[in-house]
């Protein structure tokens, strides 16, 4: 078997097999710095499965390369990394790339090249509807997700909502969702409180200072910090810091182990939403297929590594179904007819008019032995 090996070199990991690839494959996401914890785990799910595809002869005897590179969580490197999968390396598709106006932004690139672009981890319903061609979603949409967590808070006893946000494209999409949930469970959030994205990007709980005293005046029993793990983990040492003991719930785009180790000693405690099976369970096909393979690895499954995984079965399937020398308008045609494709009790479809992925919701609890279902 031929050994994956990782290459960095200025802001860039680059995973590759050691032998002539044919097929590439490109992902853009913060690989470095803060909020690359639950990235790595993304990115690893999904080259576990493709090491194994190409242990087994890859996809009509040609070989998967995947290539990662670092963008910063910064929309314009964002778009740059892109540009460069896109027009220098050739990629044939795309997938997983992270957050929601980082995906936004590259939508004129993906449509000017036809390159596909599967499984983006964000679940804004932009992606969702009016339906985007070359964007194949996998995970489920953030609206659904946090429709479903107030529902489920409400269940546990908790009718006090706060919901504080990151102001931008991903904080917004979420908070139609929330709002729609609330009116659902005839709640009212004791208050909504938006925060400035560039401002939370820095490792400080200086972005809290204004926000502190309006947001605890309602004395919630549970507040919805939306955001990436960085902000979130800044949100909850302000909020303890001033002496409220609120349950924190936050949403699956943090269900990594890595955002657990970001908490520290804040960590216990936290409501996380999740979108993908159990990875610990022992009912599931689709995780018990992951285990095996990670086992094989030597790697430990995590909540973020399933997202990678169900993403790298979509991308396989699709370049499969599109021939021998898939071609990007190929695999859009491919996915465009992708019907019932079984994961391992997991089953996704598409058509020409209907982009969407999974619809799956389901509350975890951060334990001292990770994530409790």
């Amino acid at each position: 078997m031929r050994k994956l090996v990782m290459l960095a070199s200025a802001g860039m990991l680059l995973l590759a097999m050691q032998s002539h690839a044919q097929i590439k494959l490109g992902i853009s996401g913060p690989l470095e710095g803060s909020n690359a914890g639950s990235m790595l785990e993304v990115v690893k799910g999904a080259e576990i499965y493709i090491d194994k595809v190409n242990s087994d002869g890859g996809v009509h005897g040609q070989k998967i390369r995947l290539i990662a590179r670092n963008d910063n969580f910064e929309v314009d490197k964002t778009v740059a990394v892109v540009k460069q999968l896109i027009e220098q390396d050739n990629v044939t598709a795309l997938m997983l790339v992270r957050g929601t106006p980082h995906n936004q932004a590259i939508l004129p690139l993906i449509t000017d090249a036809h390159v596909p672009l599967i499984g983006p981890s964000t679940g804004a319903m932009v992606f969702h509807r009016p339906v985007q061609k070359y964007v194949f979603n996998v995970r489920t949409a953030y609206q659904l997700e946090a429709e479903k967590l107030v529902r489920l808070l409400k269940t546990s006893g908790l009718e006090r909502i706060a919901v504080l946000h990151v102001n931008d494209a991903f904080g917004l999409d979420v908070l139609t969702g929330l709002k729609s949930g609330f009116i659902d469970q005839n709640l009212r959030p004791t208050i909504v409180q938006a925060f400035d994205r560039v401002l939370a990007a820095k490792d400080s709980t200086e972005f809290m200072n204004q926000l502190l005293t309006s947001l605890l005046q309602g004395d919630p029993q549970v507040i919805v910090v939306v955001g990436a793990g960085l902000a979130v983990k800044n949100a909850v040492i302000a909020i303890r810091n001033a002496g409220s003991q609120a349950k924190i719930a936050t949403l699956s785009n943090n269900a990594s182990t890595a955002f657990i180790k970001l908490l520290d000693k804040n960590a216990r405690g936290v409501i996380v939403s999740q979108v993908f099976p159990d990875e610990k369970s022992l009912t599931s096909p689709f995780v018990r297929e992951a285990q095996m393979i990670a086992f094989t690895k030597k790697v430990t499954l995590t909540p973020g590594m399933m997202e990678g995984f169900a993403a790298a079965k979509v991308t396989v399937k699709a370049l499969k179904d599109a021939g021998p020398n898939p071609s990007r308008d190929s695999v859009v045609r491919a996915l465009e007819n992708l019907r019932s494709f079984d994961m391992g009790d997991l089953v996704i479809s598409y058509s020409p008019s209907d982009h969407t992925g999974l619809e799956i919701t389901d509350l975890s609890m951060i334990s001292a032995k990770g994530f409790l279902r």
